[in-house]
């Protein structure tokens, strides 16, 4: 993709992204992020089942990357990634 190209992309994830991906969307130049779900709400539902926490903080995509334009999370369906998290570990 050309830089333009890059720029004027959206990219549509189901959870938000961790630091490092982040920082790679803002050195790369894509444009918009949508996410489903955040990196505070899928903290919240390992610590609500248990899960050890990961060896690496998560952190806000605004607070990685400033620039990017940032959508999430979409109030509906994050409840449905919450509940593949709870099957899935359940």
């Amino acid at each position: 993709m050309t830089a333009a190209e890059r720029a004027a992309a959206t990219v549509f994830t189901s959870g938000e992204h961790c630091p490092m991906c982040a920082a790679a969307h803002a050195w790369t130049g894509l444009g918009r992020i949508v996410y489903v779900s955040s990196s505070e709400q899928l903290t919240a539902w390992l610590t609500e089942m248990g899960v050890p926490a990961p060896p690496v903080r998560a952190l806000p995509i605004g607070d990685v990357a400033p620039s990017l334009l940032v959508q999430g999370p979409v109030p509906g369906l994050d409840d449905q990634v919450r509940d593949l998290h709870h099957r899935f570990r359940g």
